[in-house]
């Protein structure tokens, strides 16, 4: 009997699947969504697309790379660290013959491809499943998804666009695939094709606001303005790669596309600039994010309570020893020589060894950077720094410090820029130019407000608007595309946008040959050339690709 019992359960255990419907086992494991139902949960689209934006606040994924990229491999900063052999990713690269393997690199591509695939994943979600979309109880509208797709469609033209600046050519994605699957570097004319149909579609879409029509709760994202400003950027960049024949096209027409861009906010936006540069800077950070300066930045708060901590951005990049940073990206001498004297923006931007700044109690804390990187520039960056007064128990991790992508001064250099080099007169860029110029020299703060000493304030005086245009403005009888570019320099300094204006002007080689022949610290610039850039494709993604993905040929 418990013989013919066993049997009786082994057969009928053996006819259990041959009875089941075929999708038992192919169905949804349960407590997992799929797609579909993930779209009808509460906030699920807002989730999505806060997806694509959070590669830019990663901090050493993308805030420290980016100003190490665009700043610390070139003249305008050292990696800085601890020592000389701190940071030797960026090191390298600064000497202008980084190997395949090298770190920083690695960094920027994974960083920049991650975003591309969130912005992948999320358009196409919201084209398949926008219309089940809700937001606190109620379905989202049509024209708020049609808002979101036009801010990821910018933010993946914002990350394809860092990649052209450092690799020239890369694999191009705008759909999801299989993870396993490798694509070969697409050319660069199509990449630039994809960078601008992205942002006119995004400039175009009715319901991506200008950023003046934003709510106090919007600050942080994307707008029209934003999106304009990308493609004046991105069109001054084409124009001079076309201009070396590193680009096949018209480059007056890509500098027309850009004095367009720039001069759609210009004369559209209501944006303007702060009447002082150090409201952008002084650490507080209560003024410059939410000013009509800043169009595109990164907010961040510290507050434990939501989980949301500083950027390691301003302790890596601020005063080792008792000042308690890491010592990163230090302002070269090369630099602070570039600003006129009279230039408050000097000390706004660096700060010197023995500055002196206020403690939280109203004491005195002397910046000391002797004892690390090579005690060479004794430099470091004024636009890192946030006073104690302004942090929470004295901890540089604790501070609502945040980076500026794009600010409206950018844009008025590049109107001027791009009325020149599409066949305007110098007359009629001065005025923009000026702008910048005038706001530095006449308007902003000739005392940095946390400090008790600075070197760079000393001889610093109030100059008058008479004074100003007799003296400091640039003018008809000046180069004035020069005099453009070098403002660009001391405006834009250590905001991660110097190694793109060398690659497209044409002058990095000879720049940087030109630094390491005067200073030679830490043999920045001894391998710059015509063969510097692009820079190698990281080897393990050439790996990985088993033959798809070929090395750059200059590598």
């Amino acid at each position: 009997m418990t013989r013919k019992i066993i049997k009786a359960m082994v057969l009928s255990a053996l006819l259990i699947p041959m009875g089941c419907k075929k999708d038992y086992l192919t169905r949804d494991p349960y407590g997992i969504l799929n797609q579909s139902e993930y779209f009808k949960t509460d906030g699920a689209g807002l989730k999505l697309l806060t997806s694509c934006y959070q590669p830019m606040s990663d901090s050493w994924g993308y805030t420290i790379n980016k100003v190490a990229i665009g700043d610390e491999v070139v003249d305008n900063a050292g990696a800085g660290g601890s020592d000389p052999g701190d940071r030797p990713q960026t090191t390298e690269v600064g000497r202008g013959r980084p190997l395949a393997s090298n770190a920083l690199l690695f960094e920027t591509w994974s960083n920049r491809f991650g975003g591309i695939g969130k912005c992948n994943i999320a358009l196409d979600g919201f084209e398949k499943e926008g219309a089940n979309l809700i937001q606190d109880g109620k379905p989202v509208s049509a024209e708020t998804v049609k808002r979101y797709i036009a801010e990821v469609k910018f933010l993946r033209a914002w990350y394809y666009f860092d990649l052209i600046t450092v690799f020239k050519e890369v694999p191009l994605i705008i759909q999801i695939e299989d993870p396993s699957s490798r694509k070969e570097k697409a050319s660069l004319a199509d990449l630039k094709a994809q960078v601008y149909k992205d942002l006119d579609e995004a400039i175009a879409e009715t319901n991506l606001p200008r950023g003046n029509a934003f709510k106090s709760d919007e600050v942080g994202r994307v707008s029209k303005d934003a999106a304009l400003a990308l493609k004046a950027r991105a069109a001054l960049f084409f124009a001079g790669l076309i201009e070396q024949n590193i680009l096949t096209g018209d480059a007056k027409a890509e500098y027309t596309l850009a004095r367009n861009a720039a001069g759609d906010i210009v004369k559209n936006s209501g944006l303007s600039l702060l009447a002082d540069f150090q409201d952008l800077f002084r650490g507080d950070y209560q003024v410059g994010p939410f000013s009509k300066e800043n169009i595109l930045g990164v907010l961040r708060k510290y507050d434990p309570a939501f989980g949301l901590g500083g950027d390691s951005f301003a302790i890596m990049n601020v005063g080792r020893n008792n000042v308690g940073g890491w010592g990163g990206n230090t302002p070269t001498k090369d630099l602070a020589s570039s600003y006129d004297p009279a230039d408050p923006r000097k000390m706004f931007t660096i700060i010197s060894h023995n500055d002196i700044f206020k403690t939280s109690t109203g004491a005195e804390e002397v910046h000391n950077y002797r004892g690390y990187f090579n005690d060479f520039d004794l430099q470091q960056s004024r636009k890192a720094f946030v006073p104690q007064q302004y942090r929470q128990n004295n901890d540089l991790t604790r501070s609502n410090w945040q980076p500026y992508w794009i600010r409206y001064s950018e844009v008025l250099l590049v109107y001027a820029e791009s009325i020149i080099k599409s066949g305007g007169t110098a007359a009629e860029a001065l005025p923009y130019v000026n702008e910048v110029r005038k706001r530095a020299f006449v308007t902003t703060s000739k005392v940095d407000q946390p400090a008790i000493y600075r070197l760079f304030a000393k001889g610093l005086k109030p100059i008058s608007e008479s004074e100003f245009n007799s003296t400091y403005a640039v003018k008809t009888s000046d180069n004035v595309l020069n005099e453009i570019r070098k403002e660009r320099r001391n405006e834009l300094a250590l905001e991660g946008i110097r190694l793109s204006d060398l690659i497209r002007t044409g002058t990095y080689a000879s720049t940087m040959n030109a630094f390491y022949t005067k200073y030679g610290f830490a043999d920045k610039g001894r391998d710059a050339s015509d063969k510097s850039w692009p820079f190698p494709i990281p080897q393990i993604e050439i790996d990985r690709s088993n033959g798809v993905l070929v090395q750059n040929s200059n590598y």
